[in-house]
């Protein structure tokens, strides 16, 4: 059974994690990505680097950044990008060995670019010291992202305060080249848990804030308002992703659109060697927004629909038992919108005895749907603990969903508000799609459409 994605973007060999530095510039949108040169698995960080003209073909660029090891850097970590006197800059967190480890030496490094596809690391670093924030002391401090707020530039960057929490602190400039604390933007609720790849957003007079947290490999929400002394109050908060999807970017198109990236994670894989050294793959772009309930709001690309080649839509009105759809893929998509009282189930990639299946279950009467994983892989020694998520359910019990298929990738939005990404790893050749329930569908109509780039 293949694993390798066909659609999604990741590099033609070895390593790949974080998203970093997303950014459209004259007429291309730049994807770079942390990377290993050298082997599949994780170290020797680089920034790899793709551009695409439509978010769906991607050319692989030479290695942006490559570690100085002349000054003492062995890692390029995660950053961001922005833009200096009409030209691409980046920002991001230099590591190193002994004192300049991530732990307690981590640096923020700028470099720049005269053609747009190799960066060079500029003299005057670091950029950001630890020493910067004089009054605690940071320890796993990493991950700046640039943004504007009104007339000024402001940077947040992860890091353990004290050893005693993890948070997110405020750094303000004017050239990009000399950077101030400001105060500590965020602080998390647990105790000691690193927090990774803060991005913000602003919406009008609001602003939407998100981490990741790497101990629990989540990803969380934030939306609220910003006072005048850059105070964050927070008026709502969620799950961006329920799955495996993680270490978010934010980009902005040329149509004022922002697109989420994110890293869909290889760990259920367990280090195992399937189909080719490779491992990580990058999602697919999503559109978000807030809306008037103060919620993030997520859907897949919309030019995503120009891969759709052949569909097939059923109606499954006052429908009991299984449905076995025709059209037979390990790259698609489904969508649909049921209404029903009771629960109900997709399975995908199944084979023809049944034995190995991703199935997922939406009960839309409590707003809840989950991946049981347990058939999702023959192969012990693959990660199949299950995923639960929650959508907004409504009075007509009905649900929206949006699910991609890739192989091992399978992402799922469910009305608009609530995604899980999963990873899996079949070994028989499933490429079966059914919708089961063992209650009634009231109504309901769902297409299936082949996916190729």
């Amino acid at each position: 059974m293949k694993h390798r994605p066909e659609y999604h973007f990741l590099p033609e060999k070895n390593w790949m994690n974080d998203p970093n530095a997303t950014i459209y510039f004259k007429g291309e949108h730049h994807l770079f990505y942390q990377y290993n040169p050298t082997d599949w698995h994780w170290g020797n960080l680089h920034y790899g680097h793709a551009t695409s003209k439509d978010l769906l073909h991607w050319k692989h660029q030479p290695i942006a950044l490559a570690p100085a090891l002349d000054r003492g850097e062995t890692h390029c970590y995660s950053g961001c990008s922005y833009i200096n006197q009409d030209k691409i800059e980046l920002l991001y967190t230099s590591v190193g060995a002994g004192k300049r480890c991530q732990h307690s030496g981590s640096q923020q490094w700028a470099a720049t670019t005269e053609d747009g596809i190799t960066w060079t690391q500029i003299k005057e670093n670091p950029v950001i010291d630890m020493a910067d924030s004089p009054e605690i002391q940071l320890t796993e401090w990493r991950d700046p992202f640039v943004f504007r707020w009104k007339e000024g530039i402001y940077a947040l960057v992860a890091g353990v305060v004290n050893e005693e929490y993890g948070a997110v602190h405020l750094y303000k400039t004017e050239d990009f080249r000399k950077w101030t604390y400001v105060r500590e933007f965020f602080r998390n609720t647990c105790r000691k848990e690193v927090m990774e790849c803060p991005n913000l957003v602003v919406f009008g007079d609001k602003v939407l804030f998100v981490h990741s947290i790497w101990d629990v490999r989540v990803l969380r929400w934030f939306v609220g308002t910003l006072d005048e002394d850059m105070g964050f109050h927070v008026l709502n908060e969620g799950s961006v992703d329920y799955g495996d999807f993680f270490a978010s970017q934010i980009s902005f198109d040329e149509n004022g659109r922002v697109l989420m990236w994110g890293w869909l994670r290889e760990d259920p894989r367990r280090g195992l060697l399937t189909d080719g050294e490779w491992a990580g793959v990058q999602a697919i772009p999503r559109v978000v927004s807030v809306n008037e309930k103060n919620e993030l709001v997520l859907s897949r690309l919309p030019e995503f629909e120009k891969l759709r080649t052949d569909q097939e839509t059923v109606s499954v009105n006052d429908f009991s038992g299984e449905r076995y759809f025709d059209t037979k893929s390990y790259t698609a998509e489904l969508t649909g919108t049921v209404i029903s009282d009771d629960v109900f189930s997709i399975k995908l990639l199944m084979d023809e005895t049944g034995r190995e299946y991703t199935e997922i279950v939406f009960n839309p009467r409590e707003g809840t749907y989950y991946a049981p994983m347990e058939s999702s892989s023959l192969l012990k020694e693959v990660d199949k603990r299950p995923l639960f998520g929650a959508f907004e359910k409504n009075e007509e019990h009905k649900v929206e969903f949006d699910i991609l298929i890739d192989c091992s990738v399978v992402e799922i939005f469910v009305n608009k508000t609530s995604c899980m990404s999963l990873r899996v790893y079949p070994v028989l050749e499933g490429n079966r799609i059914s919708v089961e329930t063992k209650g009634k569908i009231q109504k309901g109509e769902i297409s299936v459409y082949s996916i190729a780039l």
